[in-house]
Order: structure tokens, then C-alpha cells, then sequence
């Protein structure tokens, strides 16, 4: 799989949970089995534009060879992607979510493979594309 259709895919699923989460918070927590407070919503509407503006800013460099910034996106995404599997994995654990809580923990892993396939893959920046 070329990096910018790896790209594309992590920016359409980003874009279509953070709208979710910004849209209709308590519906989406209820999925996973859990329910919050108001400040628990508000956090959650934050997590949905944050993840708006990844996707965003994904979509946008994901056909810049030869890019620093894209190498930088790429090493900082699978760091970010690697620490979120532990996170879901250990609320997973623990209890915290039902079932459909697994589909986080695969995604984080899947994105975090991915991302450090194409850093070790690539060691130059041109050869991303």
C-alpha cells in the first residue's frame, strides 16, 4: 500500500469519529458502553475537532514528497498511535469500555504498524511517496 492511500484512509475514519464525537458525544460514548458528565462531553467534543483538524491537515500533506513536515507527521503519528494502543488497550483491560472498545485498540496498533512500517521502510524523505 503506497503512504498516501495509508494516509487517506487514517484522515477519512479520523475525520468521520471526530465529527461524531463533536456532533453527538453521549451517542458515541454509549456505543462503547460508557456515559460521562457534562465535562466528560465537553472533552469529548474537543477530542472531535482535535481529530477534525488531524484529519485535515492529513488530507492536505499526504501527497508532499520529498516533505520534512511529512516525515515529521509520519514519526510523530506512529509515537501518538503506539501510546494510544497502550492507553486503549489498558482501559480495555480494566474494564472501562464494552466490547466494541477492541476496535480502538485495533486501530491504534493497526495505524502504529503502519506508520513505522513506512519510517523504517523509507529512510530517505523523497522515497515516501
Amino acid at each position: 500500500m503506497k503512504l498516501k492511500i495509508f494516509i487517506s484512509i487514517h484522515s477519512i475514519l479520523l475525520f468521520l469519529f471526530g465529527l461524531g464525537f463533536l456532533l453527538a458525544p453521549a451517542i458515541m460514548l454509549a456505543v462503547y458502553g460508557t456515559s460521562t458528565n457534562s465535562t466528560g462531553l465537553l472533552t469529548a467534543r474537543v477530542f472531535g475537532i482535535c481529530s477534525m483538524q488531524l484529519s485535515i491537515i492529513l488530507w492536505t500533506t499526504r501527497k508532499e514528497a520529498g516533505s520534512r513536515i511529512l516525515k515529521t507527521i509520519i514519526l510523530l503519528l506512529f509515537l501518538g498511535n503506539a501510546l494510544a494502543f497502550f492507553l486503549a488497550l489498558n482501559a480495555q483491560i480494566s474494564g472501562i469500555f464494552n466490547e466494541f472498545g477492541w476496535t480502538n485498540v485495533a486501530l491504534y496498533l493497526l495505524f502504529a504498524f503502519g506508520y513505522g512500517y513506512f519510517l523504517v521502510r523509507y529512510k530517505s524523505i523523497s522515497e515516501l511517496n
